[in-house]
């Protein structure tokens, strides 16, 4: 088993100086019921993403020892160049999901020897170019011609991240 990151690193102190920061904001306007009402609403959110969270990180591990470092590494690796960049940004696009998903992905492709630049053409692509989005939302609520420019228009920025990513991370 790989070494991952420490539980207990910066990210978690800061997330707890805010927790911290919040519950005492809460108890100096509302007391313990305004305190305790957002701990249980915290809870509840908890309670039902737990799960999905839990399962996706487990889905990750298994992608990570299951899937060949030395393929990922070869089709997105640092010197895939454009076509590494274009098959992360598809993917992206593809990844029917939201952060819950997305980012244990992400967190695979690195640990698997994908290169930076696809790594950020993948996150951009599911950012801006989401096809289950684009379909179950855009189209509806802002109608088909305006999603379809906002696509078209957002449409070569993750693979210019991608490419720009690879250029600063190249030795």
């Amino acid at each position: 088993m790989g070494k991952g990151r420490p539980v207990l690193d910066g990210s978690f102190f800061v997330i707890l100086a805010v927790l911290v920061a919040l519950s005492a904001l809460a108890w100096w306007r509302g007391g313990s019921e305004l305190l305790l009402d957002g701990l249980g609403k915290g809870g509840q959110q908890l309670v039902r993403f737990g799960a999905v969270l839990v399962l996706s990180f487990l889905a990750a591990g298994l992608a990570e020892v299951l899937i060949p470092r030395d393929a990922i590494a070869r089709v997105m690796g640092q010197d895939s160049g454009l076509s590494g960049i274009l098959l992360a940004t598809g993917a992206g696009a593809v990844t029917p999901a939201g952060p819950f998903v997305a980012l244990p992905i992400a967190s695979v492709m690195l640990a698997s020897g994908a290169g930076p630049g696809p790594v950020v053409a993948y996150l951009t692509g599911w950012s801006l170019l989401a096809i289950h989005r684009f379909v179950a939302w855009e189209i509806p609520i802002l109608g088909p011609r305006f999603a379809t420019f906002r696509l078209g228009v957002t449409l070569v920025l993750p693979v210019l991240a991608g490419w720009v990513a690879r250029a600063l991370t190249r030795g």
